[in-house]
């Protein structure tokens, strides 16, 4: 490779080895345009923004970290990416570092909660004195933009297992790129792809060229039909969705997540289902022209308050209205939630709402945010 300098001299640039894997990494961290997302979406050029480098993986519910990931980046679609940057001298890169991922990603779909992923981001912007919010418009490219309701999304994409793994080296071996090729053409809605990043350096010059691996054209034909059949397949009737919820949950969540649909029609609420490849009930209101959900249940046994999808709602359209609504909740519950709640929607097991001391003082909750959002104060 060569590269021409401004007066006509030629510089030769020779294929290099990075100086350690940290290097490697922290030359990801700081660029991720390196992940080449024009590639990964012609039409739609992917846009990254780093969660955490060495995010922890834990094994169970509640867990401390089993693993760690040597990087974890959203677009701007709200698509955990999980990257692992391996150096071609590390013989690891191939069938162990395969391993490794599908454990993280496994895992990581289950139990990384994307509140506390938002609260480890807002740290790391914290420390570095940037404001965690204005670095999600600029991803958004909108500065209008809800950064409660994107961290929302990064929830739903978890939950359905709508992710991206990416393997990153500076060499990607013939072994590691048949298998990224053949787990990208069987996985759905997850996507695998390897990231081949040369190095290469002379008279004081460095040269990064990526090249995207795994993107088959049949992969990719197999991947669009099956998304354009799960856009009209996953979402079900209300009365399908609660045989669903019966059948995985049982009996005595199912009569929980019942009595909170009836107490909010009760109330004047619609009901519906989400689109997604795990659905959630939805509790919808109006107010004027304007419509808000208040409360989901998940497909996984909990039901939240929508706090970010009541924005546009007075009195909750403040700050300091959705906080009340989080302490009252957290008193109500004996949960405690993140600072940053307000903005999203805290959660609540139905297996806990089973009492009945504790589902009434719930509803209580709801109740004062039903009547005020109908006076608008």
């Amino acid at each position: 490779m060569f590269i021409v300098r401004d007066d006509g001299t030629l510089v030769a640039m020779r294929a290099s080895l990075f100086e350690s894997e940290d290097a490697f990494q922290t030359l990801l961290a700081a660029h991720p345009t390196l992940l080449a997302g024009d590639a990964l979406n012609p039409d739609s050029p992917r846009r990254w923004l780093l969660v955490a480098r060495e995010q922890a993986v834990p094994g169970e519910e509640g867990g401390a970290g089993r693993w760690s990931l040597d990087h974890l980046f959203v677009d701007q679609d709200g698509v955990p990416t999980l990257v692992e940057v391996k150096r071609a001298s590390d013989t690891r890169g191939r069938r162990e570092v395969v391993a490794q991922m599908l454990d993280y990603a496994a895992n990581g779909v289950v139990y990384w909660p994307a509140e506390a992923l938002r609260r480890q981001f807002e740290r790391i912007h914290a420390a570095e004195e940037r404001d965690p919010d204005d670095a999600v418009r600029v991803l958004l490219e909108n500065p209008e933009a809800d950064p409660g309701a994107f961290w929302a999304q990064v929830d739903v994409n978890l939950r359905a297992g709508r992710i991206r793994m990416v393997f990153v080296a500076d060499v990607i071996h013939p072994e590691l790129k048949r298998i990224v090729e053949f787990l990208n053409a069987q996985m759905s809605p997850a996507e695998v792809v390897a990231l081949e990043l040369r190095h290469y350096a002379g008279q004081g010059l460095r040269t990064l060229v990526p090249r995207l691996i795994g993107r088959t054209a049949e992969a990719e034909l197999r991947k669009g039909d099956s998304a354009a059949l799960a856009a009209k397949a996953f979402r079900p009737s209300v009365s399908d969705w609660f045989a669903q919820f019966e059948a995985e949950r049982g009996a005595e969540e199912l009569a929980v997540a019942i009595e909170i649909r009836d107490w909010w029609q009760a109330r004047g609420a619609d009901v519906g289902t989400t689109r997604s490849q795990r659905p959630s009930l939805y509790l919808q209101v109006t107010q004027a022209d304007r419509t808000g959900y208040p409360a989901f249940v998940k497909a996984s046994g909990r039901v939240t308050t929508g706090l970010y999808a009541i924005k546009k709602l007075p009195p909750f359209d403040r700050v300091d209205t959705r906080r009340e609504v989080v302490n009252a909740l957290a008193s109500a519950t004996d949960l405690s939630f993140t600072e940053r709640a307000f903005d999203g929607e805290p959660s609540v097991p139905l297996a806990a709402l089973r009492d009945p001391e504790r589902r009434e003082a719930l509803f209580a909750v709801w109740q004062g945010l039903v009547d005020r959002i109908r006076v608008g104060t």
